[in-house]
């Protein structure tokens, strides 16, 4: 077991009590078992967007995720605290003194919903190896690429072979969404290959009651789920994209808990509300469309990338908070740099752009509501038009912008010349690098970048094993992006949420995705 330190949480504590233990510390709790029970607990959440897919294989995002980890279960998931441990969830045992074959053994009793019946190792078998089949078109593929097969050996138990050695079955495979596990005869009852908004059977703490699209995501109690009891009875998730409107809703008494802009932190500092602040796995960049005619010459990108004075960028935005970012894997994990190829410059990026005779140049920067990017877009103007680049503006809806930018066949990629779109990412630098493929143009490579040779040592770096390594293979990774002049890196960033006093809430590690199972009376 991974496992940095020897820590029992609550939750432990809970389980290691049995359930005449567990009655005692829910009557600690809130006075009587009764009373608990008929409080009707509610929390209140902003969610930064509405469902798309709650399908372990394609989801669209966090805001998918965010549900997602509350009503499947996995083997293991990720523990609540600032250390990327996991710890055994829908699994007693899993065993990993053999890295190309782990055991597993289930709960036994955890019932699917929509009377699915329970959970057994076939539906782990079926979870784990329909990512590779066509039909799913699986966008997170590639987390179970060396997965050979999930032999089952009993109702409850299995192995889980791999083909080759995979570094990240445990930091961004198992305990994240790629490793949840989903009712084998729900998908099959359903007559399609993949999961949409209806997730067929849910198997977590929580259940989907209500969906009213745009405008609240109801989860109840699942009456079939054996593990933990959480503490609230509902949660309702309002997808509410912009973090400043979420912040008025919070202040208004409409929302218990959401996420806040970091420029906003000093305004909750002192409060009573609980204020949390962990530095994010996350990266920004403004990448560049090299498919663009505007930007087809290596030249004009290079001057851009010379131009560009990121410490200036992050001062303006975040005040201090945040430092600048040198690739694109944030610290601590393996890989990340601490210096760029090619920094802030302004002579010779006059020079570049005279060469490549494109001065007065009219750009475009594309970004979706975020309002820290628009300060980071009003200071890269101001930079641009030092070396004779005029830039222009393009704020959007996050949604929108991700279809042109995912529009192939018609031809809405063609209107990117500039772009920033941050992307969060899990504890192994695969998950940071894996979006600049070949086979990811048009899909998340929106700077349409590819080189077989680069997609060929990303691939290797996964496999390898040793420390040391795999570290120098993804700075090379990164230096080779850099090279293509089409990436300025600009921060990794903080998250930060506030919550109503009387809440003890719960995060990932990072602090990008609330664990509703988790949240509880403080």
């Amino acid at each position: 077991m991974t496992m940095s330190e020897f820590k029992i949480t609550r939750r432990q504590a809970m389980q290691r009590l049995g359930a005449g233990g567990l009655a005692v510390a829910v009557a600690n709790l809130a006075g009587t078992q009764a009373v608990f029970a008929q409080e009707n607990k509610v929390l209140k959440i902003r969610n930064d967007g509405d469902m798309e897919r709650l399908d372990p294989a394609s989801r669209g995002g966090w805001y998918d995720e965010t549900v997602m980890f509350a009503i499947f279960s996995g083997l293991v998931r990720y523990g609540d605290g600032d250390n990327w441990d996991w710890e055994l969830d829908a699994a007693t045992l899993l065993d990993d003194s053999d890295p190309m074959n782990i055991r597993f053994e289930l709960r036994p009793g955890i019932q699917f919903t929509n009377g699915f019946g329970e959970m057994t190792a076939e539906d782990v078998k079926f979870s784990f190896e329909r990512f590779a089949d066509p039909a799913v078109n699986a966008v997170y593929g590639s987390d179970w690429a060396a997965l050979d097969t999930v032999e089952v050996t009993g109702k409850y138990t299995g192995v889980i072979r791999l083909k080759e050695p995979f570094a990240p079955l445990f930091t961004s495979t198992l305990p994240n969404a790629s490793g949840l596990i989903i009712s084998k005869k729900a998908v099959e009852a359903s007559g399609n290959a993949d999961i949409a908004t209806d997730p067929l059977a849910c198997s977590g703490p929580y259940q989907l009651a209500e969906w009213r699209p745009r405008e609240i995501i109801r989860l109840t109690r699942n009456p079939g789920w054996v593990g933990p009891r959480p503490y609230y009875d509902e949660i309702e998730l309002y997808p509410i994209a912009d973090v400043t409107s979420a912040e008025t809703a919070f202040a208004a008494g409409d929302l218990d808990c959401t996420q806040i802009a970091v420029n906003s932190i000093p305004a909750y500092e002192g409060t009573d509300n609980t204020l949390t602040v962990k530095p994010a796995l996350g990266y920004a960049w403004i990448g560049m469309n090299v498919e663009n005619p505007k930007l087809a010459d290596i030249k004009v990108r290079r001057a851009i990338q010379h131009a560009v004075n990121v410490q200036e960028i992050v001062d303006a935005t975040f005040g201090g908070a945040v430092n600048p970012a040198y690739g694109l894997v944030p610290p601590p994990l393996p890989g990340a740099r601490d210096s760029v190829l090619y920094g802030y410059d302004p002579q010779k990026a006059k020079a570049l752009l005279q060469e490549a005779g494109a001065e007065g140049l009219d750009l475009s920067l594309t970004f979706g509501t975020d309002p820290d990017i628009m300060i980071v877009a009003q200071v890269l103007q101001a930079q641009l038009a030092q070396i004779g680049i005029n830039l222009s503006i393009r704020q959007m809806d996050s949604a929108t912008m991700i279809a042109e930018a995912q529009d192939n066949e018609g031809g809405g990629y063609k209107n990117i010349d500039l772009i920033i779109e941050p992307f969060t990412t899990t504890p192994d630098p695969s998950w940071v690098t894996e979006w600049f493929t070949c086979d990811q143009v048009g899909v998340w490579n929106f700077q349409r970048t590819c080189s077989p040779g680069w997609d060929a040592k990303n691939a290797a770096a996964v496999k390898e094993t040793d420390p040391e390594k795999r570290e120098r293979m993804y700075v090379e990774l990164q230096n080779e992006l850099e090279e293509t002049g089409a990436y300025i890196f600009l921060y990794h960033g903080v998250n930060a949420w506030v919550t109503k006093p009387g809440i003890e809430p719960a995060f990932k590690p990072d602090a990008q995705i609330a664990f509703l199972r988790d949240f509880k009376a403080s």
